[in-house]
C-alpha cells in the first residue's frame, strides 16, 4: 500500500446515526454517549424524543447535523425548545 493508513476517527454523529432507526431505548443509550461532552444536558435531548420512530429520525438528524459540525457546541444547531429548555437547566429553573 502506497497510501498511509488514515484509520477511522469516531464522531459523536455516528452512534446518533447508527441509532435513529433502532428502538428509543438503543436511540436513549447513544445519546448518552454521544452528548457526554457537548453543550447540551443529555435528559433534556432525551425528553425531546417521543415514542413516534418518524419524529425522532429528524430530531436526531438535526442533532447528527449539529455533532458533526462540532461535537462539543451542538447547541446552536437545536430547536428553540431544546436551547430553551437548556436555558432553564443553567439558571436553574
Amino acid at each position: 500500500m502506497n497510501e498511509p493508513d488514515q484509520g477511522y476517527i469516531f464522531n459523536p454523529a455516528d452512534l446518533v446515526e447508527y441509532a435513529m432507526d433502532k428502538p428509543i431505548g438503543a436511540a436513549r443509550a447513544a445519546l448518552a454517549v454521544a452528548l457526554e461532552k457537548a453543550d447540551v444536558h443529555v435528559d433534556i435531548v432525551i425528553e425531546a424524543l417521543s415514542e413516534n420512530m418518524e419524529l425522532n429520525q429528524g430530531f436526531l438528524k438535526e442533532l447528527s447535523g449539529a455533532l458533526r459540525e462540532n461535537p462539543s457546541k451542538v447547541l446552536g444547531g437545536m430547536p428553540n425548545r431544546i436551547k430553551g429548555r437548556q436555558f432553564e437547566r443553567d439558571i436553574g429553573l
